[in-house]
């Protein structure tokens, strides 16, 4: 059996599953939170491509980092599930059980922020195409 037709066969065992697929636009100062759970060990996709405005965030944390995230205060997050500062990100690892917040970033509370434009404040949205799956 040559490693193509094994490949094929895992994909009708355990096909990949869609979580999130979108394209939207992102306000400066605020983001998209995306939650998702998976039961078992499984490889997780996620890629996103910044289709016009500045650098964004996109971080994989916990429900409780989450909160922090929110309050901008000084959070933690799954390095190997997230891309600070970055116009496109493809990433694929595998993850341990559980429930995960996924957040793309418009704010100053990641490493990107929204270029500041005093004294008049432009709207600097992110239209932004992303889709995670898990396998």
């Amino acid at each position: 059996m040559s490693s193509g037709c094994l490949s094929d066969v895992e994909d009708t065992i355990n096909p990949e599953k869609e979580l999130f697929e979108d394209t939207i636009f992102i306000d400066e100062d605020g983001h998209m939170k995306l939650t998702w759970t998976i039961d078992s060990i499984q490889t997780i996709r996620i890629t996103l491509e910044l289709l016009d405005g500045p650098n964004i965030d996109l971080y994989t944390m916990s429900e409780a980092n989450y909160a922090d995230y929110e309050e901008c205060e000084p959070f933690n997050y799954y390095s190997q599930l997230s891309d600070p500062n970055t116009s496109n990100t493809n990433i694929e690892v595998n993850v341990e059980p559980g429930t995960y917040v996924t957040v793309i970033d418009n704010t100053d509370c990641g490493d990107s922020a929204p270029p500041d434009q005093f004294p008049i404040d432009e709207n600097d949205r992110a239209r932004v195409q992303y889709k995670i799956t898990a396998q």
